[in-house]
């Protein structure tokens, strides 16, 4: 791994190693040494209006470190807390950790915000929607796993006012559903 300052850095050069294991259950894959079920989040608060004030306001600023998140799969209504933490409105999150590829092969992701948002996997940008924006839905977006295993993923997201979504699916059968709690570790 690339050794980073801070957690911004995360962000800019997430390594593209996979973090390879024995053979995954596609239900329940074994954690690695040293892994913790869920991803880790750090929280800013700032009226952010684009995914790259975000990441320049998280290299200069402390964070609040917030509980481990099972998954990414989160809708809150007008006047709810973002995530798990108090505030309402005026919110970012960078949420990072690994996702359990169960074999080798081409997966697709959608992923559903409200406001601004940022996915990366294993150090590619699969998809950005940077502005402020009602509850939306990414089209499907690709990642191909060389091999199965544990592999780098980063959320960046924010919240301005009003209702906020986060949601995180892959396609499973044919049907998009929420990426098991069981695929996330930090």
């Amino acid at each position: 791994m690339i050794a980073l300052k801070g957690i911004a850095g995360i962000f800019v050069g997430i390594a593209m190693a996979l973090v390879a294991g024995s053979s995954f259950a596609a239900d329940a894959p074994m954690r690695g040494e040293g892994m913790q079920a869920g991803l880790s989040i750090e929280y800013f608060y700032n009226d952010f209006r684009h995914i790259d004030d975000v990441i320049e306001f998280a290299r200069f600023n402390e964070s609040a470190s917030g509980e481990p998140l099972p998954n990414v799969d989160f809708r809150g209504g007008s006047g709810k807390p973002v995530l798990n933490q108090k505030h309402k409105n005026l919110v970012a999150a960078m949420i990072t950790g690994y996702i359990n590829f169960p074999s080798p092969g081409t997966y697709r992701f959608k992923i559903r915000s409200n406001d601004g948002v940022q996915l990366t996997i294993g150090g590619i940008t699969l998809h950005e929607d940077p502005e402020p924006h009602p509850d939306r839905t990414s089209d499907a977006v690709s990642f191909t796993a060389r091999e199965a295993g544990w592999v780098p993923i980063a959320i960046v997201y924010y919240e301005r006012k009003g209702s906020w979504a986060i949601e995180l699916s892959w396609q499973q059968d044919g049907e998009f559903i929420a990426v098991p709690a069981s695929h996330f570790a930090n």
